[in-house]
């Protein structure tokens, strides 16, 4: 997939590639693609907590999503897969 917007700056950039391992759930700690609402795909860094999932942009700009477990049964939240790889261009 292809990066867009500068969430995930400084390691991901806007117009950079990930690979993506397809699987339906992933690790605290995992960047992952993650569809909200059926809406378009995010990618994130996921943080599993008691109450939920958070979801974490590494740009400090950008304030973490909290998602409750009822908030991730209904909108959905799906995870696609977890990034397994980054290639950037220079």
């Amino acid at each position: 997939l292809r990066i867009k917007g500068d969430s995930m700056e400084p390691k991901m950039s806007s117009g950079d590639v990930v690979i993506v391992r397809k699987q339906p759930d992933a690790e605290s700690g995992d960047i992952a693609i993650v569809c909200i609402n059926g809406d378009e795909a995010t990618c994130k860094k996921i943080k599993k907590t008691p109450e939920g999932i958070m979801l974490i942009s590494l740009n400090p700009a950008y304030e973490p999503m909290l998602y409750s477990k009822k908030q991730v049964k209904e909108l959905p939240l799906t995870i696609l897969g977890r990034v397994v790889e980054l290639r950037a261009k220079f």
